[in-house]
Order: C-alpha cells, then sequence, then structure tokens
C-alpha cells in the first residue's frame, strides 16, 4: 500500500501527521490487509464518511506513523500518548503489537456515527473495535479487547 494520497478519494495510507487527538474516532484492527482495507474503504465511503476522515495504518511502517508510543514524535507526543496509555489501558500496546505482525488499524471520525462505523468495521472482519471518547473508550466489538484486565467493555476514567 502506498504512502500517499494517489487519488482524491482514497485515504492516505500511514500517514505522516501524528494522530494525537483519538476522541470521536472509531478504531479496530483488520487482520488481512490487502483483503479487507479496500472493502471497508468502500464500504465507509458508501455511508458517506468523508475521505479525510479515514485513516489507515498498515504493518510496520503504519505502527510507525500511528507511534503508540509516541517515541517517532518528539517529545511532546511521548507525553500524550503517555497520559493516553493511562486512561486506554492498553489498547495502544494491542494496537503496536497488531501492525507489528502484519496486521492493519482503521481509525475513523465518527462524527457521531459511532455505532455505523462500528457495524461496517465488524461486516468486514473488523475486531478490537474501540469508540475513543475524552477520558473515555468503549468496547464495540461485542467482545472486550484482547490484552484488557478490567473484564469491562468500556472504562471510564474520572
Amino acid at each position: 500500500m502506498s504512502t500517499t494520497n494517489d487519488a482524491a478519494s482514497q485515504p492516505v495510507v500511514n500517514p505522516e501527521e501524528f494522530q494525537s487527538d483519538l476522541t470521536g474516532h472509531v478504531f479496530g484492527i483488520v487482520d488481512d490487509p490487502k483483503t479487507n482495507l479496500p472493502a471497508i474503504t468502500a464500504a465507509l465511503l458508501a455511508a458517506d464518511v468523508p475521505v479525510d476522515g479515514i485513516h489507515l495504518y498498515c504493518c510496520q511502517p503504519g505502527a510507525d506513523a500511528f507511534d503508540p508510543s509516541g517515541s517517532h514524535h518528539g517529545l511532546k507526543a511521548r507525553i500524550t500518548r503517555t497520559m493516553q496509555s493511562l486512561v486506554y489501558e492498553d489498547q495502544m500496546q494491542v494496537i503496536e503489537d497488531s501492525l507489528e505482525s502484519g496486521h492493519a488499524l482503521v481509525g475513523v471520525d465518527a462524527d457521531g456515527s459511532a455505532d455505523r462505523i462500528a457495524a461496517i468495521l465488524r461486516g468486514h472482519s473488523g475486531h478490537n473495535i474501540v469508540h475513543y471518547g475524552r477520558y473515555t473508550w468503549e468496547c464495540m466489538s461485542g467482545t472486550q479487547p484482547a490484552n484488557t484486565s478490567t473484564g469491562q467493555e468500556s472504562k471510564t476514567v474520572s
């Protein structure tokens, strides 16, 4: 997959810009990027999700671009990811492990349509689907995300 947006109607894969604010986004893991990403992208675009609201991260280059630890984007990014890891528990580690294992991460600016976005991801073999809010996250996979220790499907920090 390319890292540039060759066609205006396709999202950028492994964008260079650090995504610091996950609030309002739905993210899900896809095990077979070559098969599932084109279908997911088409379904999201057909559901009127703006192309600039779709973020695709694939394999090791995706891990470097998403940068779950913030180590590739400077001190501010490291602080941001450290704070997020306190709120989102081990979700960043799940993302990093999945990307490093050759899977993909699909992020979508849900704009109030988190249930619809999650359904699209689930319909195309997405899993570990999480909707991120401010100081909260909610599992939308129907099952608890891997590697979490709380036994809860959502977590809010006051």
